[in-house]
C-alpha cells in the first residue's frame, strides 16, 4: 500500500506586530473557525501524492487555551462510507500557544495509495487553565480526489516466424498495450526464454515488440510477460504475464 508521511506546521497570531521601531500596527485580525483544503496534487508516483489541510480558530475571551485535532478519513472508490485512516501526526491534539489572538495549523500528507478520496475532520477545543474544556467544535475539509494515474500493461496477441538463421530460434512478435493513465518506461519483454527492451509506450497506445528465443512446438503453450524485470510501478500486476498457444505452424 505504502507509506504516508506527514508534515505539520503552525501559526500563531500574536496580540499585535511591530513594524519598524516606532510604529505600531494594528492587530491582526483573529481568524475564522474554519476547516480547509489547501491542496490536492495528483501524480503515477507516491511520493507526489500530496493533500494539504488547514485548520484555523480564534481565541475566545477569558484566557483559554487552543487545541486542534487532525483525524484522516478515506474513501476507496465503490465504498459509500468514509472511514477513519491511520496515519502518522493524525488524531493527536496540538497545542496552540498561550495568550495569542488565533491559532492556524497545517497538514500535509504524501504517499497517498489509490484510487481514493481523502478528506480531514478537524476537531477544536478551548481549554481553560484548570484543564476543562470551555467549548469544542468540529469542522471537515473539502474532499482531495486521488486517481490512480499509474501506467498498466497488458499481453496482447502473439505471433511467430522461424528464424533460420541460426536454426532452432523464432522471432516472436508480441503486442504490448498500456492501459493505463500515464506513460511506461522503461521495461522488458519476455517470451519464452528470450527479451527484448522498450524504451517508452505513451498511455492508450500500442506496440508490437520483437523477441527472438527458441522455438516453441506447437499446440504446446509459451510464457510472454511484460515489465518482466518489475521496473515499472502499474496500477495493476496482474495482466502482465500470460500463456499464448504456440503461434508457429504445425511441422
Amino acid at each position: 500500500m505504502g507509506r504516508i508521511l506527514t508534515i505539520v506546521s503552525a501559526l500563531l497570531l500574536s496580540g499585535g506586530v511591530f513594524a519598524g521601531p516606532a510604529r505600531a500596527s494594528a492587530p491582526p485580525k483573529p481568524p475564522k473557525l474554519a476547516a480547509t483544503l489547501e491542496s490536492c496534487t495528483t501524480s503515477p508516483l507516491p511520493v507526489q501524492r500530496i493533500a494539504s489541510f488547514v485548520g484555523s480558530m480564534p481565541a475566545r475571551a477569558g484566557r483559554a487555551r487552543m487545541q486542534m485535532r487532525f483525524e484522516l478519513e478515506r474513501k476507496r472508490d465503490g465504498q459509500r462510507r468514509w472511514r477513519r485512516l491511520k496515519a502518522a501526526g493524525f488524531g493527536v491534539w496540538e497545542r496552540a500557544d498561550p495568550n495569542v489572538a488565533g491559532f492556524v495549523f497545517t497538514k500535509r500528507v504524501t504517499g497517498l495509495p489509490v484510487p481514493a478520496t481523502y478528506r480531514a475532520l478537524v476537531r477544536f477545543r478551548w481549554v481553560a487553565a484548570d484543564g476543562t474544556t470551555v467549548r469544542r467544535a468540529h469542522a471537515r475539509t473539502r474532499a482531495c480526489r486521488q486517481p490512480d494515474l499509474r501506467p498498466n500493461l497488458v499481453a496482447g496477441a502473439l505471433s511467430a516466424a522461424p528464424d533460420l538463421q541460426p536454426p532452432g530460434l523464432a522471432v516472436y512478435t508480441l503486442v504490448v498495450r498500456n492501459t493505463g493513465r500515464s506513460a511506461a518506461g522503461p521495461f522488458s519483454v519476455r517470451v519464452g526464454s528470450g527479451t527484448a527492451e522498450v524504451g517508452e509506450l505513451a498511455a492508450g497506445q500500442e506496440q508490437a515488440v520483437t523477441v527472438v528465443a527458441p522455438a516453441c512446438l506447437p499446440p504446446l503453450a509459451i510464457v510472454v510477460r511484460v515489465d518482466a524485470d518489475r521496473r515499472v510501478e502499474e496500477s495493476q500486476e496482474r495482466g502482465n504475464g500470460a500463456r499464448r498457444s504456440c503461434p508457429l505452424p504445425v511441422g
